[in-house]
């Protein structure tokens, strides 16, 4: 058995497919099954089952694919730890987001971050909190900057880096905007434009609808916040949002009404328990600084 036969094995696990596997390792669908058939030869059992379409694990292959990765992301570990011990510190990456990060200004915190290291490869990815906990549970991403989920996870860590006060949009049109706080109960026949299933706060957003005795009627799901408050203006609904949108964006004809029960968006880091690789310590670390001189600064 070798590592790259491991590597192979991972791929094809990923995508499901032989053809998309080479040609994300860039090299030949033949040589990939060739190895592949060898090492389950060398095992004597099928990792994968070809019968359909698309590939799928065989139980002993699921077994196996875990050990895999397990030994892939040691090895990369050691190469990154040895390289950090050269004063080399090499490698990518993976960076997960939530579309906005204002409190922390994200942009410049991975610039400052960027110029501390330069021979590290950034891989940033943009999803919805829960989409990005799945990568990150799943070793495709290494760090997440995600809004804190209403459940646990016994293999992460959080490390708190900001919150954010969440209030409805309307149209400044609409009978809420004249008003300074209401309460959510007030809305229970309104239509929400409302966050998607893969986003923490669509959780948050309707266990609170819920508690306030109601269950929303959602006229569309969006994550775009810029799109969302173009159709709040045009009268189609309204939204939860987080104040620091609205001073983001600072869209004309919307208005922002405060609950009178405070609903919080609290934004984390989340980052697997398992060892870090150095890259991953070294970006903790930053961000922990960053965040700490960003409360400093606003504290005085």
């Amino acid at each position: 058995m070798e590592l790259h036969q491991l590597q192979y094995v991972v791929a094809v696990a990923k995508h499901r497919h032989f053809t998309n596997a080479a040609e994300d390792l860039n090299v030949g669908q033949s040589s990939l099954s060739q190895q592949i058939a060898k090492l389950e030869t060398e095992f004597g059992i099928k990792i994968f089952d070809r019968s359909s379409r698309t590939v799928s694990l065989t139980p002993a292959g699921i077994e196996f694919i875990e050990y895999a990765r397990e030994i892939l992301a040691k090895v990369e570990t050691a190469k990154q730890c040895i390289n950090a011990h050269a004063g080399l510190l090499k490698g990518t990456i993976s960076i997960g987001t939530i579309t906005t990060l204002p409190k922390i200004d994200f942009g410049r915190m991975i610039a400052s971050f960027y110029s501390n290291y330069p021979g590290l490869t950034l891989n940033i990815i943009q999803e919805g909190s829960i989409k990005l906990i799945d990568l990150l549970r799943a070793g495709d991403i290494d760090v997440a900057f995600v809004t804190l989920p209403p459940m646990t996870f016994e293999d992460l860590d959080f490390y708190h880096l900001s919150k954010d006060e969440y209030v409805l949009v309307t149209s400044t049109n609409h009978p809420f905007a004249k008003k300074k706080i209401v309460d959510l109960a007030e809305a229970r026949n309104e239509n929400f434009i409302f966050h998607k299933k893969t986003q923490s706060m669509y959780s948050i957003c309707m266990q609170a609808c819920i508690k306030a005795g109601f269950e929303p009627k959602i006229f569309c799901y969006s994550s775009g916040a810029s799109i969302s408050f173009g159709m709040i203006r045009a009268g189609l609904g309204i939204g939860f949002f987080p104040t620091e949108d609205m001073r983001a964006f600072r869209i004309s004809g919307l208005a922002s009404v405060k609950l009178r029960e405070p609903l919080i968006k609290y934004v984390v880091l989340a980052i697997q328990k398992k060892p870090k690789s150095p890259p991953v310590k070294v970006l903790y670390q930053h961000v922990i600084e960053w965040v700490g001189s960003i409360n400093s600064s606003s504290n005085n």
